[in-house]
């Protein structure tokens, strides 16, 4: 028997996945993904202002992708999960591999198709 769709896990994974389908918070996760930094750190990383990876870094903390801890007078940002970053790979993977597919289509019925020669005008 086939199992139902759980709204609950569906609207908690919607509301996560918003993180992944905003750029600017794709670069914060990117500027994460090896190590933890400061918001002036991300944001020269990202090349982004310190306010607007302020407001998404709030964004993100509070849906849970990423976890701050206060170091002497700084506070580093981390990804929350390491399957987080995980999961970004191997979506851009899968997707740069679809786009190569795709690619692949495309070029080979061109290098089957008859030549014609367009005369230009003298």
């Amino acid at each position: 028997m086939e199992k139902k769709i759980n709204d609950a896990s569906c609207q908690l994974l919607g509301s996560f996945f918003t993180i992944f389908a905003h750029a600017t918070r794709m670069r914060i996760l990117c500027a994460l993904q090896y190590q933890p930094r400061t918001v002036t750190e991300i944001a020269n990383y990202a090349d982004l202002s310190i306010t607007n990876t302020s407001q998404h870094l709030r964004l993100m903390r509070d849906r849970g992708a990423v976890i701050s801890e206060k170091q002497a007078q700084s506070v580093y940002y981390r990804i929350a999960d390491p399957r987080f970053a995980q999961a970004m790979h191997m979506i851009r993977e899968a997707l740069q591999e679809r786009m190569q597919q795709e690619t692949n289509d495309v070029a080979i019925p061109a290098r089957h198709q008859k030549t014609t020669r367009v005369l230009q005008p003298a």
